[in-house]
């Protein structure tokens, strides 16, 4: 079956099969290729705060008191 179209159609011909499949592949491919560098470049953005000075993983509320009394209200 050819979906590709505004109508399905059932395709006979074996050649037009194999070359229907194969660009079904390449849009797959490319849709795929699509979702991965925008899941790339969200991660990116999400993850960029880990390398800012100002970032401290896991510490407990009274040690980010303790941080923020001690340097202030400056970058972050």
């Amino acid at each position: 079956m050819d979906f590709s179209g505004h109508r399905s159609r059932i395709i006979e011909n074996p050649t037009e099969v194999l070359s229907v499949a194969v660009e079904e592949g390449l849009a797959w491919r490319l849709i795929l290729s699509i979702k991965a560098k925008c899941f790339l470049k969200i991660f990116i953005s999400t993850a960029i705060h880990r390398s800012q000075s100002w970032f401290h993983h896991k510490i407990s509320r009274e040690e980010a008191q303790r941080l923020i009394l001690q340097h202030g209200l400056v970058d972050g």
